[in-house]
């Protein structure tokens, strides 16, 4: 059985993220492809860009249908974009360029991870 993807935010993308996920938004960690409702630039030519989009509890997920653990809940991402994610995944919060970078165990994968409020989400 291979191993499963998992992620961790540090405390200061937490403290971005946490004050969002209420009233039972969802989190995606959102391959920017051009597909699916939430991604639109789809510069997968060009480069690999993920973002965090906070979506409501009823918004149409159907694109992001692999789940992967964190410590601020489930997770969901598009099954196909997980390779180009390591097992050991983590959000860190740089302060000198006021970016969120996702890295995993062996590389950084993306220097600038935005933060997408969805109009479904929770206000």
């Amino acid at each position: 059985m291979a191993a499963q993807h998992e992620l961790s935010f540090d405390d200061e993308v937490k403290a971005q993220l946490q004050p969002l996920l209420k009233g039972g938004n969802q989190l995606l960690l959102s391959y920017d492809d051009g597909v699916g409702p939430y991604s639109h630039h789809g510069l997968v030519a060009l480069q690999v860009s993920f973002q965090f989009v906070i979506v409501g509890q009823d918004a149409d997920v159907s694109d992001y249908e692999e789940t992967l653990p964190s410590n601020l809940g489930p997770v969901r991402y598009k099954g196909y974009s997980g390779r180009f994610l390591g097992h050991k995944l983590h959000a860190s919060f740089n302060t000198l360029m006021h970016a969120i970078k996702l890295s995993d165990e062996g590389e950084q994968i993306d220097d600038n991870v935005a933060v997408i409020v969805d109009d479904t989400a929770t206000k």
